[in-house]
């Protein structure tokens, strides 16, 4: 086997690994926080955004500073590093006693954070121009993979053996990530002995394309932006709309999670290859306005039954987002520039990962759901009206 699809294939199990250990997450916060002495559907969403926040705003600070250790070292130690600072720090989330104390975890795992990044970056340098959009709808089917079992299985482990429990095998999962990524994963980059730090303005001289590129920041920040401002409250919603005595809440957040992340996993490999084919611009504005058009009706719903189709279906679009951006970004970096192009790029989606979970959770406490799902699907066409008019 051509080692580059080996390290492809590698990859695909870490990125499981992680990905499953950080979706799990996002379903049981809310309640973890609820056993801390949270109650208000308020408090909750405030607390599940700014410990869902903190991380990215961290993970985008210093993103830059970790793509160029990677174009110094080499990519594989950004995975070694990513996946054991994750696991202890999901391990010490388990022996908090209060909500500050998570957050203040959440933090520090934002320094270590970023696997499923950097997975992204080493294989957009490893793999053939040629078969990037099929190796990066791979590492999204995966990554989706992980987000589709973590939220039903998070959630029932959680039910079954309890919230810190449950912490603490996700970080036992992540730390195996790391074993594999250190025995398996082989790179055939030569770094560059004190690679250039270049700053946003420096990108002008070195990149043939740069408004194309400084176009794909805005709208990854955007996408990440709407994406987030969902995630750490749709527990809080699901609180709302089943009866006050439903059991195994978690469990039930978990499917619904996991209905959207099954639709992206049937669609994302398949989206990957139409990259290849058709080109990224297609695929990225249409799922953006597809995307953008079902995050509405989610607001009307009176079951969690209906909010589970409608996310289904809404997930056969978010299939085909970051595998075509990711395409369009490596198609205008040169290799050797691969890991601070894209750590750039991560420092964008981070930050507007940060600004959705706190605004996401603050615009729900202020106006209420409704508006919420509004602002985030018209924040989706925004996205592709931006694509289509700046990018060719």
């Amino acid at each position: 086997m051509e080692t580059w699809k080996q390290t492809v294939y590698i990859c695909l199990v870490c990125v499981f690994f992680t990905s499953f250990g950080v979706s799990q997450l996002a379903p049981v916060l809310p309640l973890y926080f609820h056993e801390l002495g949270v109650y208000t559907p308020e408090s909750l969403s405030l607390w599940s955004g700014l410990a869902t926040g903190i991380t990215f705003l961290i993970v985008g600070l210093v993103a830059p500073f970790w793509g160029r250790l990677a174009d110094k070292k080499g990519r594989k130690i950004t995975l070694i590093r990513s996946s054991f600072g994750m696991a202890l720090c999901n391990i010490l989330i388990a022996f908090q006693w209060t909500p500050e104390g998570v957050v203040l975890m959440r933090l520090l795992q934002g320094f270590v954070s970023g696997f499923y990044t950097a997975s992204i970056t080493l294989i957009a340098s490893e793999a053939p121009l040629n078969k990037t959009g099929w190796a990066l709808g791979l590492l999204a089917s995966a990554n989706l993979a992980g987000s589709l079992i973590g939220p039903s299985l998070g959630g029932y482990i959680a039910d079954t053996v309890g919230i810190r429990n449950s912490f603490i095998i996700v970080g036992v999962l992540m730390a195996l990530a790391g074993l594999l990524a250190t025995r398996f994963i082989h790179e055939n980059y030569v770094p560059k002995t004190n690679p250039e730090m270049l700053s946003p303005s420096k990108l002008k001289a070195r990149i043939p394309d740069v408004s194309g590129l400084l176009s794909l920041y805005v709208a990854s920040f955007i996408y990440a932006l709407c994406i987030m401002s969902l995630q750490p409250v749709i527990a809080v919603y699901i609180r709302g709309i089943v009866p006050s005595n439903t059991e195994n809440l978690a469990f039930i957040a978990g499917a619904v999670f996991s209905a959207m992340g099954i639709a992206q996993l049937l669609s994302s490999s398949p989206l990957g290859r139409l990259v290849d084919r058709i080109g990224p611009r297609k695929v990225l504005v249409a799922s953006l306005i597809y995307v953008g058009l079902l995050n509405i009706p989610q607001a009307y719903v009176d079951t969690v039954y209906e909010l589970a189709v409608i996310r289904f279906f809404q997930g056969f679009g978010l299939g085909g987002m970051l595998p075509a951006l990711n395409t369009y970004l490596s198609s205008k970096t040169p290799r050797e520039l691969t890991g601070q192009v894209f750590a750039y790029n991560q420092s964008c989606l981070f930050f507007g990962y940060f600004l959705g979970a706190v605004g996401g959770a603050s615009l729900m406490a202020w106006l209420g759901f409704t508006t919420l799902f509004w602002v985030s699907g018209a924040l989706f066409i925004t996205a592709a009206l931006w694509i289509w008019w700046r990018l060719t």
